[in-house]
């Protein structure tokens, strides 16, 4: 008989246990936070990437009441920001400012990152940077109607310089090339700064570039503007046309997203937690109009459930262009 109710007993004690583990995860989510949130940035310090980071922690620290510290930790094309934030306690004390390079592009293309966007919890998108299509002045296009006719009389004589053989840019490339038919010769630069000089110096005829660094140069008439790659014209520069205005390149977008995740299996009370705060911080026009002056686009809020769709989306887009790639 006591051995039968000993038995009863731990049944018991192991039945409050489990439904004791739901209350406290509920609990850590409401009171959360309670001490400073680490935001791992996949880039050196000084960058843009850096800047955005460091930018949007400022105000979100603010808004959710607990200091943001910012720790930089490039190498791997953003893999080891990734692996660390992933093996992290899914408290929401760690979390990566990513972008669509280390969440999306680097797993694609490198098998040996170890991951894949889908490990991610996305929380929220906070801002995006556009892409732009520039050309050497003496090439004698002004237009991407011009460069595609150029690129079709000419298969396979035109370079273009991108950052790396795996790259977002090269990702662009692929996607530019597929939809308008041409043939362009990929020429593979460590850095976007050296790319633009040798465009500069005539060595390479198109470059691939972040929007606000090479903004000054189309501004100055160093460069010829072809196209942003975006859906629709920058708040910055509204004067610029889009790619996706020229019928070769409809439907063409290619942008750097930042957006915040953590590791698996992170609370939803946390999550809400966060991604609140930062609704406050992407609706706040002071801080929406900063960013703008140097490139930035802002973007509509959206829930961790429709970030985590959009994430979806973005990785079955460039898995398929990754088949137009030399993945190395």
């Amino acid at each position: 008989m006591q051995i039968q109710r000993r038995l009863k007993l731990c049944a018991l004690l192991s039945s409050c246990l489990l439904f004791s583990f739901p209350a406290l995860t509920s609990a850590q989510g409401t009171n959360y936070p309670i001490r400073p949130i680490t935001f791992v940035v996949p880039n050196a310090a000084g960058g843009a990437a850096d800047n955005l980071a460091r930018s949007f922690a400022e105000e979100l620290s603010r808004k959710i009441g607990q200091p943001i510290v910012v720790e930089n930790l490039g190498g791997a094309s953003g893999a080891l920001a990734a692996q660390k934030v992933l093996r992290a306690n899914p408290d929401g004390y760690t979390l990566l400012f990513g972008t669509t390079s280390d969440m999306v592009v680097t797993p694609i293309a490198n098998k040996a990152a170890g991951y894949a966007s889908k490990d991610f919890t996305s929380i929220v998108k906070v801002g995006t940077t556009p892409m732009a299509l520039v050309a050497r002045t003496n090439l004698g296009v002004s237009n991407a109607e011009q460069l595609v006719a150029m690129a079709k009389q000419k298969p396979g004589t035109l370079s273009m310089g991108v950052t790396g053989n795996a790259s977002l840019q090269a990702f662009a490339a692929v996607a530019l090339q597929r939809a308008s038919k041409i043939d362009l010769i990929g020429v593979p630069y460590k850095g976007g700064s050296a790319a633009i000089t040798d465009l500069l110096g005539g060595q390479i005829d198109l470059v691939i570039s972040v929007l606000p660094g090479v903004l000054g140069q189309v501004r100055s008439g160093k460069v010829q503007m072809l196209g942003v790659l975006s859906d629709k014209r920058s708040q910055y520069a509204p004067e610029l046309p889009t790619l996706g205005e020229t019928l070769a390149f409809k439907g063409v977008t290619t942008e750097i997203w930042a957006g915040i995740a953590g590791p698996a299996n992170m609370p939803e009370a946390v999550t809400d937690k966060i991604s609140k705060a930062a609704k406050l911080v992407l609706e706040d026009t002071q801080y929406v109009q900063q960013r703008a002056k140097i490139g930035d686009t802002s973007v509509p809020y959206m829930t961790p459930a429709a970030f985590t769709r959009f994430v979806a989306e973005e990785d079955a887009k460039y898995r398929d262009l990754a088949t137009g790639l030399k993945l190395e």
